[in-house]
């Protein structure tokens, strides 16, 4: 009798144990549901269908030279104002002295369209100088048909080519500012100063104009330079 109430009991145990088994199971199962997102997400960008594909090299210098290009509007803007404001002041004093007049309407002039749009490259040069460094740098987009997948890499040196993944960005064609296509390259801007700059030269998925095409379709701002002649780089 006793030796039943004893198996009874080692019975009764052991569908416990294999009902606390089932639970620790079942939460190992379903724990950390956000991070079983993101490895979902992950697989669907490595995944991607990618339908245009471009690889562009740029060092600091380069870079440098399309950004001042891509602000060359804001910079002549600027140099205007800067002039008109000089100018506008010594028409008023030349009434009162012609020489100081004189010495404004001068001054105007040449920091305006001499001295500030070369403070203004200057500081753009130092700027990338202290955020680039002194290195190469290797883009690769990957259009697909919802957003564009950049991958960046850099070498430690300019002498080197031991180019290593810096940074990775998804962009949804939604959020792009513009794009700004010319012969050559073609200027992808995320906001009004900021772009990723594009060789066409570069292509190794598709061709230009059927990216051109492409992004046409995507409603984004597009502006067609195709006609003017951007800064030429050094062969890579």
């Amino acid at each position: 009798m006793k030796k039943n109430e004893n198996e009874r009991e080692a019975k009764i145990d052991e569908v416990k144990n294999d009902e606390i088994n089932y639970q620790q199971n079942n939460e190992v199962v379903q724990e950390n549901p956000e991070e079983k997102n993101e490895i979902k997400i992950e697989e669907k960008v490595k995944a991607k269908d990618v339908l245009f594909k471009n690889t562009s090299k740029m060092d600091d210098e380069e870079i440098t030279v399309f950004q001042n290009y891509a602000l060359k509007k804001t910079m002549l803007t600027t140099s205007i104002l800067f002039a008109l404001i000089f100018v506008a002041f010594g028409i008023g004093e030349s009434f009162l002295d012609l020489t100081m007049g004189i010495v404004l309407i001068v001054c105007g002039l040449l920091g305006g369209f001499v001295l500030l749009p070369f403070l203004l490259k200057e500081t753009v040069k130092k700027q990338n100088k202290v955020t680039l460094g002194d290195k190469k740098y290797l883009n690769t987009f990957e259009f697909c048909e919802e957003f564009l997948f950049v991958t960046s890499q850099a070498t430690s040196s300019k002498e080197t080519n031991d180019y290593q993944d810096v940074a990775s960005q998804k962009i949804f064609y939604k959020d792009m500012f513009k794009v700004v296509s010319y012969r050559e390259f073609l200027f992808i801007y995320l906001n009004s100063k900021q772009s990723l700059i594009l060789n066409f030269k570069g292509m190794t998925g598709g061709t230009a104009g059927e990216l051109i095409e492409f992004l046409k379709m995507k409603n984004i701002k597009f502006v067609d330079r195709s006609s003017e002649k951007t800064p030429e780089i050094k062969n890579k």
